[in-house]
């Protein structure tokens, strides 16, 4: 039996000050008492009262004990008096559900998660009344769904609406959080239960680790499975429209296994594979195909095994094929080593009199003639004519010595000769958003412009370097690449696509990209995702399926990771630790709430007190009241 509210000194202070003037008053009822007459005239000293000492004993003491149990009772339903033993009167319990890939898996004729639904079910009825439960879902994050809850029906709404992931279960920081949320709970510690297989990753750093209050509530599943690890494709380094694939297939069973693997583009079938895989072990199959349609790279293995979410995965391609360049020029000759050197590139050459603007092509190459009206896409001008230039020329400079370069961005990355003298350039003018990528000591001579104000992306080259000792430069083939590159990224941009595990992913970059601030990681919906650049390789976390663009410069990865993380090794927790369900708690709760009760017999006694003893002094009270106010003749009638 013990107090919520108020401690037994506050309890005793109370009752004593309440009750000490309840009894005063009644003490002091019995004195003397003043009376108001009309006149002395018929009183005579022989009539005088001789004064009287109060008496002790009380004319009503029942009522004062009624008063003073009804007090009691009162101040006892105010201190929240209980029944029962305060220790044990609620603990805080943390249920870990396993929500992994391996809760998808199917066992004894259900999924892995319908029985630890069950299990978890029947460990929360089992728990006494006054407990609290808060349920976690645990995978590779902790995602606590409910805080720390006496309503069964929520916790139990909320183990219903649990469904699988597709990450492993990470077991140390699911028993860290639960041994936090248990300390900052303020109550006294329960359980932690863990309901699931016991399945996480290889990397894990305390398999045999438990918690000393740690419950296992533990669902067996068949450990035989074989599913696709991964899928990584790229552009063909010597064909313009092929693909190479390399298809990833593991073993996570501890006996061989032998699949088939079948694999498919845009509907057209490949030959089928057989793998035979070592225990525990890894194979690859590698593909190369030509296309120039987008479509979808599926890998699908006949695993019958009981994880059927990784026995398949499919990646989107890009369109592939070369980009289109369509140069007007007189010389093709000349352009032809610079611009074919890039299998990434399909280049038409016409003259100037063939000249259309609406001829579709990724860039458009003007050699020494300025059109009108300019084309419809991306353009390159080279030693434009005067009248006519895309950007507008304000003076002409002989033997111009180029003395600086724009070295930021894809435009004058490489360029640093200094001292290259020009016969004869034109300086242009520049306006807002234009960049000079070569500047004279008379102006810029090579201007970049983004598309807007009715443009489209170009570059005006004021002089010609495909003359003279020019051509012979290496500034000439690092300039047109440069310029190339900017007016169409894609045509230098190595794109590498991958079908992953949801879960950590670390993407390998070469040094050229292995600076933060060029490195770009976003999901399919253009949101920024956090990374890190650790030993020259970009690490990144996802939680659920998604595709994830890592771009840095001229290369671009897809990553889609899209298959379930299957954890290969058995978590250990210890012998020590209790496990299935435990005795249901029977009978009453640890603690008994009685305010309810006492404040109803509290009440009670003073509506009894009333109505035998109040109701009397009430009809006394009214009589005195009377006499008080009577007239002398209805006193001296009434002797």
């Amino acid at each position: 039996m013990f107090f919520l509210n108020l401690n037994l000194i506050e309890f005793l202070g109370l009752l004593g000050g309440l009750g000490g003037i309840i009894t005063a008053l009644y003490l002091l009822d019995r004195g003397k008492r003043r009376k108001v007459v009309s006149t002395l005239r018929f009183w005579t000293a022989g009539f005088t009262p001789t004064e009287q000492r109060s008496r002790k004993r009380m004319r009503e003491p029942w009522s004062l004990i009624l008063q003073l149990v009804s007090l009691i009772l009162l101040l006892l339903a105010v201190a929240q008096l209980e029944w029962g033993t305060r220790p044990h009167r609620g603990r805080d319990h943390v249920v870990l559900l396993d929500v992994s890939s391996w809760s998808a898996a199917k066992s004894n004729g259900e999924s892995v998660l319908d029985a630890e639904k069950r299990l978890a079910t029947e460990y929360a009825n089992a728990l006494p009344a006054r407990d609290r439960v808060m349920l976690v879902r645990a995978g590779a994050l902790m995602e606590p769904v409910t805080s720390f809850s006496a309503n069964r029906e929520a916790v139990l709404n909320a183990i219903a609406s649990s469904s699988s992931g597709f990450s492993v279960l990470n077991a140390d920081a699911a028993l860290s959080f639960a041994q936090q949320a248990q300390s900052w709970s303020g109550g006294q510690n329960g359980e932690i239960v863990y309901a699931g297989p016991g399945r996480i990753g290889e990397g894990s750093a305390r398999t045999d680790a438990s918690a000393p209050n740690l419950r296992v509530l533990s669902v067996p599943v068949d450990p035989n499975n074989c599913g696709i690890a991964s899928i990584g494709v790229r552009h063909s380094e010597d064909d313009p429209n092929g693909w190479q694939a390399t298809v990833a297939v593991r073993n996570y069973s501890p006996a061989a296994r032998m699949i088939q693997l079948k694999t498919s583009f845009a509907g057209t079938r490949f030959a089928p594979r057989t793998l035979t895989l070592a225990p525990n072990s890894e194979e690859f199959a590698e593909y190369s195909f030509s296309t120039t349609v987008s479509g979808q790279l599926v890998a699908a293995i006949d695993g019958n095994d009981s994880l059927s979410q990784d026995d398949s995965a499919v990646l989107a391609l890009p369109t592939n094929g070369p980009l289109k360049v369509v140069a007007y020029t007189s010389r093709p000759e000349v352009l032809r080593p610079l611009l074919e050197a890039n299998r990434r590139l399909s280049v038409t050459y016409s003259t100037a009199a063939a000249y259309k603007p609406s001829v579709r092509a990724e860039i458009t190459i003007v050699d020494g003639f300025s059109p009108s009206p300019l084309p419809q896409g991306p353009s390159l001008f080279i030693n434009a004519s005067e009248a006519g230039s895309p950007i507008p020329v304000k003076a002409t400079a002989e033997q111009a010595v180029i003395s600086g370069w724009h070295t930021e961005g894809i435009l004058g990355a490489g360029l640093h000769a200094r001292d290259l003298r020009l016969p004869r350039a034109k300086i242009f003018q520049l306006f807002d958003g234009d960049v000079p990528v070569a500047a004279a000591a008379e102006g810029p001579v090579i201007v970049a412009r983004s598309a807007g104000r009715g443009y489209q992306k170009l570059v005006a080259i004021g002089f010609d370097p495909l003359s003279g000792a020019l051509r012979y430069e290496v500034t000439t083939p690092l300039l047109f690449a440069n310029l190339i590159r900017w007016l169409a990224p894609e045509s230098f941009q190595v794109t590498e696509l991958t079908a992953n595990h949801v879960g950590q992913a670390s993407v390998a970059l070469d040094r050229s990209e292995q600076t933060e601030n060029r490195i770009r990681v976003t999901d399919e919906n253009g949101w920024s995702i956090p990374f890190t650049v650790h030993h020259g390789a970009v690490q990144l976390f996802t939680d659920r399926p998604g595709i994830v663009h890592v771009s840095s410069g001229e290369r671009e990865r897809i990553l889609s990771l899209t298959l379930p993380e299957v954890g290969p090794a058995l978590w250990k927790p210890g012998a020590q630790v209790a496990r299935g369900i435990p005795r249901p708690s029977r009978g009453l709760p640890d603690a008994m709430e009685l305010w309810k009760l006492l404040a109803l017999l509290g009440g009670l006694g003073l509506v009894v007190e009333y109505f035998l003893y109040g109701r009397r002094r009430s009809v006394w009270k009214r009589r005195i009241a009377a006499r008080r106010f009577a007239s002398p003749e209805r006193e001296l009638a009434a002797k």
